[in-house]
C-alpha cells in the first residue's frame, strides 16, 4: 500500500517545512558520503511528513547494512516494495533540484527546528487533557507538566557534545589539569569530614553517592551532618525527605549546632543557658541555602520536577540528598521483579544527577544477609537485593557501628566507652580511591566527630583578646 501525503498545512509554513526534508533527502541523494554525519544528528523521527520519512529510513537502512547510500538501489527498494506511487518521479524530482553541500547544516537546523515546534504542541495538548482530570492533586498536575515539558524540550539525539576525537579531549583534559593544579576548578565539593576529604578527595558533579547501611547505624544523621557543613560554606543544598518532615530535619540541625541534648531538645526541658545556644544556632543557621521537599510516596520523575524547580531558584545546587532509595514510589513492577525496578530507579538517579550537574546522595538500607556473617562489616553484595546500585553508582559508602549489631556487642561497647565509633567504609570510588576510616558519633548532639577536625581545631592557636 503506497504512502499517502496525510499532511496538514498550518500557518506556520506547512509546506515549506514538507519542501525542506526533501530538500535534504535531495542533498544526500547528491552527496551521498554525507550520510554519516547526518545519520548521527538527525533521526526518522524527526520528519514530519510520512514520505520523506519514509525514505530517510531507507536510506539509513542502505547506511546500517553497508556503510553507504545508492539513489539506484533507493529506486529498486521503492519500485519493489509499492509504498510510495510513482518512484521514478520520486527520485527525478530529489535529484533534479541544484543543491549545495553548505545548505546541508542549515537544512539540518530547520527540521529538528520544527521537530521541537511539533513536540512541544503536543506536550501542550497533553497538559490540556491532564487538566480535564479532576482528580488530581495541585502537585500532581504541576509535576506531570513539568515532566511532559522536560520531556517536549531535551534533545536525545544531540550527541555532538558527548563525542570527541583525541585533540579535543586531549586539551580538555589538560585544561582541567592545570585548573585543579592552580586552585580554578573545584575538584569535589567537600563534606567537611577532613579524613573522609583526604580519602575521596570530595564528591563530584554528576555522580551518584549511596550512603548505605543497616537500620539505626545513622545514615539520616550522616547526611544531615555533611549537609550542614556543607551549608555553612554558602552552598546550596537540597534535601528531598521521603521519611522525615522537615521540622525532623531542622530540629537535628539546631541540636548538633547548639550542642544541646536531643531527648531534652525535643522534651522541651533545656535549661536556660542551653536555650542560649538554641537561640545562637538559629541566627547561625536561618538564611543558609537549604530547599526541603518532605512529601512522601514520590516517584523519579516527581522528584526530577522538585529538583529542577528548586534548582532554577537557588541559582544553583551544590549537593542533593534523598532520603531513601527504599521509600521512592517504585514504576510499574507488573512484568519485573522488586529488584528490577529499584534497578531502574538508581539508574534514572544516576541520570538525574548528570542533567543537574550536581553530586546526589541516595541513602539506602541494606540487606539483613550480613547478619549471617561473623564478621558483620557490610560489603557490595549486600547490595543486590536493591537492584544494582553496585554497577550503577559512582561512589558507595558504608556506615559500620559495631556496638548496633547486638545486645551483647552494645553491653560491651557501653563498658568499654566506644558505642560511638563509627567505621566509614569507602566501597566503591569511581574517579577516587577506597578504603576506611574511623569517626565518632556522638548520640546526644545527633552528629558525627572527625578526630582529624578535633586534632586540626585544636592546633590552632586561641584568637587574641578584644580589647574593650
Amino acid at each position: 500500500m503506497a504512502v499517502e501525503e496525510n499532511y496538514i498545512e498550518d500557518s506556520k509554513g506547512g509546506p515549506e517545512i514538507k519542501q525542506t526534508e526533501y530538500q535534504l533527502l535531495g542533498i544526500l541523494l547528491q552527496y551521498p558520503e554525507k550520510i554519516d554525519e547526518v545519520a548521527d544528528t538527525l533521526q526518522t523521527e524527526h520528519f514530519h511528513n510520512p514520505r520523506p520519512q519514509l525514505i530517510y529510513e531507507m536510506l539509513l537502512e542502505q547506511f546500517q547494512k553497508e556503510s553507504q547510500i545508492s539513489r539506484t538501489k533507493l529506486f529498486m527498494q521503492l519500485k519493489q516494495e509499492g509504498v510510495i506511487e510513482s518512484p521514478e518521479e520520486t527520485i527525478k524530482q530529489l535529484t533534479s533540484g541544484f543543491n549545495t553541500v553548505e545548505e546541508l547544516e542549515p537544512t539540518i537546523k530547520i527540521i529538528k527546528k520544527n521537530h521541537q515546534c511539533q513536540l512541544l504542541n503536543r506536550a501542550a495538548g497533553k497538559i490540556k487533557d491532564i487538566t480535564q482530570n479532576t482528580d488530581l492533586e495541585i502537585s500532581e498536575y504541576q509535576s506531570r507538566a513539568q515532566e511532559l515539558i522536560f520531556n517536549a524540550t531535551t534533545e536525545t539525539t544531540d550527541l555532538e557534545k558527548h563525542i570527541y576525537d583525541m585533540d579535543d579531549a586531549l586539551m580538555e583534559s589538560f585544561e582541567a589539569y592545570l585548573d585543579r593544579k592552580h586552585n580554578k576548578l573545584d575538584v569535589g565539593l567537600r563534606s567537611g569530614f577532613i579524613s573522609l576529604d583526604n580519602l575521596i578527595g570530595g564528591f563530584k558533579k554528576s555522580h551518584l553517592i549511596v550512603i548505605a547501611a543497616s537500620t539505626s547505624m545513622g545514615k539520616t544523621a550522616f547526611a544531615i551532618n555533611i549537609v550542614k557543613n556543607i551549608l555553612k560554606r554558602d552552598v546550596p543544598c537540597a534535601i528531598m525527605s521521603l521519611e522525615m518532615e522537615a521540622q525532623e530535619i531542622v530540629d537535628r540541625m539546631i541540636i548538633q549546632e547548639a550542642e544541646v541534648n536531643g531527648w531534652k531538645y525535643n522534651q522541651g526541658e533545656t535549661t536556660e543557658q542551653e536555650d542560649q545556644r538554641i537561640s545562637r544556632a538559629l541566627d547561625n543557621l536561618h538564611e543558609l541555602p537549604l530547599t526541603i521537599s518532605d512529601e512522601r510516596g514520590l516517584n523519579v520523575a516527581q522528584i526530577r520536577a522538585r529538583l529542577r524547580k528548586f534548582k532554577a531558584q537557588q541559582g544553583d545546587l551544590g549537593l542533593v540528598v534523598i532520603d531513601y532509595l527504599q521509600m521512592i514510589q517504585l514504576p510499574d513492577k507488573q512484568h519485573q521483579n522488586t529488584a528490577r525496578a529499584v534497578g531502574e530507579v538508581v539508574l534514572q538517579l544516576r541520570n538525574l544527577a548528570s542533567e543537574l550537574e550536581v553530586p546526589i546522595m541516595l541513602i539506602s538500607q541494606i540487606s539483613r544477609s550480613f547478619t549471617s556473617r561473623s564478621d558483620k562489616r557490610p560489603v557490595l553484595s549486600d547490595l543486590r537485593d536493591s537492584g544494582n546500585i553496585e554497577e550503577v553508582a559512582d561512589s558507595v559508602i558504608f556506615l559500620y557501628r559495631h556496638a548496633h549489631t547486638s545486645a551483647a556487642a552494645r553491653e560491651k561497647a557501653e563498658a568499654e566507652g566506644t558505642e560511638g565509633e563509627t567505621e566509614i567504609i569507602v566501597a566503591k570510588q569511581r574517579t577516587g580511591q577506597t578504603g576506611s576510616l574511623n569517626l565518632y558519633f556522638e548520640e546526644d548532639y545527633i552528629r558525627f566527630v572527625d578526630p582529624e577536625n578535633a586534632s586540626l581545631e585544636g592546633s590552632m592557636p586561641d584568637a587574641p583578646p578584644q580589647q574593650g
